[in-house]
């Protein structure tokens, strides 16, 4: 017995030591309890004469009641290994209850099983039904699963299995079934109809790496933590943290605090974990889940719709309103029946909602309850035909959105691939019909990934169920922390224990590997902004939307509209692919005005004269856009493409163990055999149209800072001192912008004063510059040439010096992204930075056009 008290107490002691040593440095609350923790706690449970014993964590506890303190309070729902060890602590405490007749001196069985239906489902489910099956607590349990909706595809077949070896079973079970058909789990799924709250009000542009700075994104997981670093390097919204707890203190239960912003929130990239840091500010706790929030109101004029997107799926209410007379401490209330605010009991705004179907998903928490209930109801519902039990005509949410028209209506390229993969027997769909579409793959990354598997394993996740799943290490391969590289390896083994692929470190970037995955017919999701392939249709999402895509293999996808951008004729000599990504905004803004693709599909036709590695650059630049995708029609080049992409993955070292990529191999087999090239209708409608006439573009095109649509000539900044050049990231580092950039450079000698690096977006690229004596080139003019992946581009690992000024190739150049908020960045072609390199300044158009051949 001493010998187990000594365990318990050490358990304890390394416990409070991590508690105390996470308060006094941040003044947060602890972790969650880890697996062996949870399980070190049930054997404590097991030593007698705890109720005389104490122990003080921040105050003195009896030992017993902390030890059920710390189960019940402490631990993850859903699938993680803590997890698994409280639903497995609490299960074999009522067996041995009930089966053997002892009940535990400090937590009963029925206590015990209140716990495990608090659990949320998840690793509950299969000990609920284990026990169920035993017989033991049987009513109860019925009563408990019919209100959960985390239940996996193997507990829902061991109901099924139950029913049909046992009629004394099936009675219940028949029951339990009706009830998630007619979806009783959802009875409370309901919105307030008015909230009331005082206005935390920030301004224009708030970007993603503002609430969420790419600096800090080792501590994204820790939600609680990341929060603190809030609104770094936006230094007109310093000190966000005091403003919220002056103007909490003036609230109370009735009343909450609202994030009111201007326009444009949250472009950029870390959207979940910028929603996070929402909750963290504006939501309220949730009892039994540590460091979960819930709720909060968010009104801006405008938002990125990737951003808006995330907040619909964790659960927060996002509006539409103009906020340019909203200030600070303003009192608030909204009437959601009559889409109206009212500021100060005085002005009135109207307010713009997510559609019905979101409101729904909102009212629900989030995706993470709301989809697993409709997969729940379908399979439910498919069990009650199959068993002859009348369920009437009711259906799922996503059929009550299919609507049949009177004739088949125009489709735009979007629109029809979109369509190919609706899983309703549909063939078409319109912009803002709401349909459940198959999505063969999902990326994901570094930086992202931790927080998708973290929402994976909160969904009750088990094998992918997405034809493919790409996980990079491309964000922290390079220099890596020892803290980076025990992710690393949970990633690798977490994503291809369950069917997945993980690239090695320097492997590549992510969407330069897994676009080598995607077909003309697929849509495709990815944790990472500039997940846009240059065939098919792909959108970028929050964690939790990609970690649905990779459980399910498919998702709810409401159509947006798009605007058509028509190439004309070719561009003069020098004028590269990169240049027509800061012609969509030109040409843009001198007609329709550069807002038309926020919330977009751009549809480029027209560029049939690019190579497959440059139409991905123009299908990468609409997230600089805040449009939700982009797309380019396929042909004859994507199918040599597809053909390379084939023989590449036949030749990786996984192709005859893993499933995404055998996959992937035999379903580009079936493509080739018979290719779906699709083409948009002729009388497609369209929110907007624009023509470029590539011969007016006489000059290259660079991005001022600090926003990728602060478009400019190259001869409006030309003379402009620079002192870092970066040529790399997923569309400056292809083989053709680096090699035309080195051809540039060959013979030269960078400036002393002037640090140039090329940053390959994969391990062939880099071969390659090898073979064909690119790498000696650029080494010799004094170029550093680092491991391939994303590399300053993210500004996570490189960054660069205070004031520094940089011109890059890299997608964003917000103020702090790659460095201190007094550097500044310019973005270019690689062409223009190589000239950039050699100058030690921004070339003039003279100077442009002398030194790139």
């Amino acid at each position: 017995m001493e010998a187990k008290m000594e365990k318990l107490l050490d358990c304890l002691n390394n416990y409070k030591k991590k508690a105390l040593a996470r308060k006094n440095a941040y003044g947060l609350a602890p972790r969650p309890l880890e697996a062996e923790e949870v399980e070190s706690l049930f054997a404590g449970l097991k030593i007698e004469g705890l109720e005389n014993e104490y122990f003080e964590l921040f105050e003195e506890e009896r030992l017993d009641q902390l030890i059920l303190r710390l189960i019940a309070k402490e631990v993850k729902r859903g699938t993680f290994p803590a997890s698994h060890a409280k639903a497995e602590g609490l299960t074999e405490l009522i067996k041995e209850a009930k089966i053997r007749e002892v009940e535990n001196p400090y937590l009963s069985s029925s206590q015990a099983l209140d716990l495990l239906a608090k659990m949320k489902g998840g690793a509950a489910t299969s000990r609920l039904i284990d026990l169920f099956a035993k017989e033991i607590f049987r009513d109860q349990i019925t009563e408990i699963l019919k209100d959960t909706v985390l239940v996996t595809k193997a507990d829902f077949e061991q109901l099924k299995k139950l029913a049909a070896e046992n009629t004394h079973f099936k009675k219940k079970i028949d029951e339990l079934m009706l009830s998630w058909a007619y979806r009783d789990f959802a009875a409370d799924w309901e919105l307030q109809d008015q909230y009331q709250g005082l206005s935390l009000r920030v301004g224009d542009n708030i970007t993603t790496g503002h609430l969420s700075p790419s600096k800090n994104a080792n501590s994204r997981t820790d939600q609680p933590r990341h929060a603190q670093f809030v609104m770094d390097g936006r230094d007109d919204e310093d000190d966000l943290w005091g403003r919220l707890n002056k103007l909490k203190a003036q609230t109370d239960k009735d009343k909450s605090v609202f994030f009111t912003a201007g326009k444009a929130l949250g472009e950029g990239s870390s959207r979940k974990s910028a929603t996070y840091t929402m909750q963290q500010l504006l939501g309220k706790s949730v009892d039994a889940e540590p460091e979960k929030k819930k709720g909060g109101v968010v009104i801006a004029k405008s938002f990125a719709p990737i951003f808006k997107e995330s907040l619909v799926a964790s659960g927060i209410l996002a509006l539409e309103a103009d906020t340019a007379e909203i200030k600070e401490g303003d009192n608030i209330e909204i009437d959601l029946k009559a889409e109206k605010l009212v500021v100060n009991n005085e002005l009135q705004l109207e307010i713009e909602l997510p559609i019905a179907y979101k409101m729904k998903k909102i009212a629900a928490g989030g995706m993470t309850y709301f989809d697993a209930g409709n997969e729940l109801q379908k399979m439910a519902l498919d069990y009650c035909e199959e068993n002859g039990i009348e369920t009437a005509d009711i259906k799922t949410p996503a059929e009550q959105n299919v609507v049949q028209e009177d004739s088949k209506p125009a489709q735009t390229l979007a629109q029809k691939i979109v369509a190919y993969n609706r899983l309703d027997g549909k063939d078409t769909i319109l912009p803002g019909e709401t349909a459940q579409v198959k999505m063969r793959g999902a990326f994901s990354q570094d930086t992202t990934g931790p927080m998708t598997m973290d929402e994976y394993q909160s969904m009750a996740g088990e094998d992918f169920g997405a034809e493919f799943v790409v996980q990079s290490l491309c964000h922290t391969g390079e220099c890596p922390s020892s803290k980076e590289r025990d992710t690393h390896k949970f990633l690798n083994e977490f994503v291809t224990e369950r069917g997945g692929v993980c690239l090695q470190t320097g492997e590549g970037i992510i969407h330069t590997i897994g676009n080598r995955f995607v077909l003309p017919t697929d849509v495709i999701v990815g944790g990472d902004s500039h997940t846009r392939t240059p065939r098919g249709v792909s959108f970028p999402a929050a964690s939790d939307i990609v970690a649905g895509v990779m459980k399910y293999g498919k998702q709810d996808l409401t159509m947006d509209e798009s605007v058509k951008v028509k190439f004309t004729g070719r561009p003069p000599a020098g004028i590269t692919a990169r240049d027509l990504v800061s012609a969509l905004v030109v040409y843009a803004d001198k007609t329709v005005g550069k807002d038309i693709y926020n919330g977009r599909i751009i549809e480029m036709e027209g560029l049939d004269f690019l190579s497959s590695d440059e139409r991905y650059i123009m299908t990468n630049a609409v997230a600089e856009r805040s449009a939700s995708a982009g797309v380019v029609p396929s042909d004859e080049i994507t199918i040599e493409a597809i053909k390379e992409n084939l023989e590449y993955l036949k030749s990786r070292p996984d192709a005859n163990s893993s499933p995404s990529v055998k996959n992937t191999i035999k379903a580009i087999e079936n493509y080739l055999k018979e290719p779906v090239l699709f083409e948009a209708d002729e009388d497609a409608e369209y929110a907007a149209e624009i023509e470029i006439p590539l011969a007016e573009i006489v000059e290259p095109l660079v991005a001022k800072p600090h926003h990728p649509d602060n478009v400019a000539a190259l001869s409006e900044v030309e003379g402009e001192k620079i002192d870092e050049v970066y040529i790399g990231s997923c569309v400056g580092g292809d083989l053709k912008s680096i090699q035309e950039a080195a051809a540039v450079i060959a013979g030269h000698k960078i400036p002393q004063n002037v640090n140039v690096v090329v940053g390959p977006a994969s391990r062939d690229i880099y071969e390659e510059l090898i073979v064909d004596g690119t790498m000696e080139r650029l080494t010799r003019a004094g170029v550093t040439v680092i491991m391939p992946g994303c590399g300053l581009c993210m500004g996570n690992k490189r960054r660069i010096g205070s004031g520094a000024t940089a011109f890059t190739t890299t997608t964003r150049n917000y103020q702090s992204r790659i460095g201190p908020s007094d550097s500044r960045t310019y973005l270019g072609s690689a062409q223009v930075a190589g000239c950039t390199a050699v100058l030690g300044h921004i070339p003039s158009k003279e100077e442009y056009f002398n030194l790139y051949k």
